[in-house]
């Protein structure tokens, strides 16, 4: 204990505006709560704090009331980081505390000591990211009648705002956002932001489609870039996806997730008139396409300069003049559409 930072650590009679100061200073977006003894008693992160300060604007309150008594932890015997790896990104974790068998903190393991010895960590700081932001998220009315998709709250902090920070937990540190819709608004809260990374705004004209807008930015200096949705989140390694576009030489290398689809309807067999056969809402597994690539920068060559054009019609196109292309596998559960008004709100209901 004597060796941990004092900004990770909080007492449950503090306030919650002392807490928010080490959750900021710590850059961890958490705190561990102990108790006078120094027992582990859970943990307070900023969407705890968000949450409750939506209800109530008293930043003065205790944290006693508001913090998870449930945390995940590990013991000091038990310590595995492939396994901490695989927890750290499913559960999107800033730290765990690593406890003795009375429950006392003996060590906090931090996102970036876990993933210190990938090498490869590196590589993707330099990556520049590619972030299509201009629709107008006709499928997540009626939010984006007042306000644009990336701009959607979710527990009181933007959509996209959130998917940025799902990136810098690996190092990404240079984003170019392609707006169109609202494109000010969205600039205008970035841009008062305090951040520490660099962000290339990029406005189309007119709507470009799902991929059109990459055309119109003027440097991208990375051999590799990814290229996101602004409406998905995604809980995966990105070491290890692009260790996957490396190593295979693909020219664009998409991520792809199984999907069990559930028609909600019975299915009707008909022949000449006559019923055959009735099947109840049946179910098919598809392999979808989740929004997510990385892929060489020579890949704009082939995106037409300020016309309409979608992704499919790109990866269409690759095919057809023989680029390779790699399909990464991920579990249903890695990835989240927030795009969809009812997976938006399931997600605002887990975290």
């Amino acid at each position: 204990m004597r060796n941990i930072n004092k900004n990770f650590l909080s007492f449950k009679n503090e306030t919650i505006k002392d807490a928010l100061k080490k959750i900021i200073k710590n850059g961890t977006r958490t705190v561990l709560v102990l108790d006078q003894k120094k027992k582990l008693l859970g943990t307070l992160s900023e969407g705890d704090v968000q949450k409750f300060l939506i209800k109530n604007k008293d930043i003065n309150s205790k944290i006693d009331n508001i913090f998870n008594r449930f945390p995940e932890k590990v013991n000091s015997k038990k310590i595995d980081k492939d396994k901490l790896r695989e927890k750290f990104i499913s559960k999107q974790l800033g730290l765990l505390p690593v406890v003795n068998n009375n429950n006392i903190v003996e060590k906090i393991l931090t996102w970036s000591e876990i993933f210190e010895d990938r090498k490869i960590k590196s590589s993707l700081k330099s990556i520049d990211v590619i972030i299509m932001a201009g629709g107008k998220g006709e499928r997540l009315k009626p939010y984006t009648d007042i306000l644009p998709k990336p701009l959607v709250p979710i527990n009181s902090k933007p959509m996209l705002e959130h998917i940025i920070d799902n990136l810098k937990y690996f190092n990404f540190r240079k984003f170019h956002l392609i707006l169109n819709h609202q494109a000010n608004l969205i600039k205008t809260y970035f841009k008062s932001k305090n951040n520490k990374f660099y962000i290339n705004f990029v406005k189309e004209k007119k709507p470009l489609g799902t991929i059109g807008g990459l055309s119109l930015i003027k440097k991208i200096n990375s051999e590799n870039i990814l290229i996101s949705n602004c409406d998905t989140l995604f809980k995966i390694d990105y070491s290890d996806f692009f260790n996957f576009h490396k190593k295979g030489n693909y020219f664009l290398s998409m991520i792809v997730s199984k999907t069990n689809y559930v028609f909600p309807y019975g299915a009707c067999k008909v022949k000449s008139k006559r019923l055959i056969a009735l099947q109840e809402k049946p179910s098919s597994i598809f392999i979808a396409n989740t929004g997510l690539y990385f892929a060489k920068k020579e890949i704009v060559k082939h995106i037409p300069k300020n016309k309409f054009f979608n992704m499919n019609t790109l990866i269409e196109k690759c095919l057809k003049l023989k680029k390779k292309v790699g399909v990464f596998n991920i579990l249903q559960n890695s990835w989240t559409d927030l795009g969809q008004l009812s997976d938006l709100q399931k997600y605002k209901d887990k975290i």
